[in-house]
């Protein structure tokens, strides 16, 4: 074997071999980079218990005909609200597959949701982002949810518009809801805002807890599908 071949060969094995030993190395445990997918309120916003239900009198009228309209909205409420719980312990599950594969994960994890860089909304060229970032305590549990979405103008930056939602479970309807303009910061929890609208976020929430979840499956089947073909290359003559 000519010298040239031979150091080919041996830069070769020795690429292959650092690969496995990098793949073998303990990966530092993911985290938040962005301050605003932290969850720092607890106490505040983690007031009732995942099968519990807030509803202050300020949400009803005095009118005695609403008394049927408000149990089928009482009822739909627990309804989005045990939907919401169910989707998080599916979640849970899938999360203790996905950190066999992925360790780093074990406490933080982010999913894109969507990432437009460019559509026409109102008469507006924007691009457009969410995001969806689990928490979970060391014991495995979801801790707490964010979900962000962020809307920017192409030609006109400083239009802008950050729209984050917190979940502090295990209370799922006392959301944080947070906006961010360029000139401006609104927080408000979702327990005080109408039914109806409750009814709206809770849902958004269910679905893209849903999209997560195969979001996870998506991820492990690539680990899978990169292990299978790791050593391909090398029946490549």
């Amino acid at each position: 074997m000519r010298p040239g071949i031979r150091t080919v060969s041996a830069l070769i094995l020795l690429l292959s071999v650092t690969g496995v030993v990098a793949q073998t190395e303990e990966r530092p445990l993911k985290k938040p980079e962005d301050s605003a997918r932290e969850c720092k309120n607890h106490q505040e916003f983690r007031k009732a218990g995942a099968d519990e239900l807030i509803l202050p009198a300020i949400s009803w009228g005095n009118n005695p005909q609403e008394g049927e309209y408000r149990r089928e909205v009482e009822r739909l409420l627990k309804l989005e609200i045990q939907n919401v719980n169910t989707a998080i312990l599916d979640v849970v599950s899938k999360h203790k597959e996905l950190i066999k594969l992925y360790p780093e994960l074990k406490r933080y994890q982010e999913i894109v949701l969507e990432d437009n860089p460019g559509a026409w909304r109102d008469g507006l060229l924007v691009n457009s982002k969410k995001v969806l970032s689990l928490h979970y305590a060391e014991t495995g549990e979801i801790d707490c949810i964010v979900l962000d979405s962020m809307i920017r103008g192409v030609n006109k930056y400083e239009l802008w518009t950050r729209k984050i939602m917190r979940l502090y479970y295990p209370s799922i309807q006392t959301l944080q809801l947070e906006t961010r303009t360029h000139n401006l910061r609104m927080l408000e929890s979702l327990e005080n805002t109408s039914p109806e609208v409750q009814l709206k976020a809770l849902r958004l929430v269910f679905q893209n807890l849903r999209t997560a979840l195969y979001s996870m499956d998506m991820l492990i089947a690539a680990y899978y599908d990169r292990r299978n073909k790791r050593n391909e290359w090398q029946i490549n003559l």
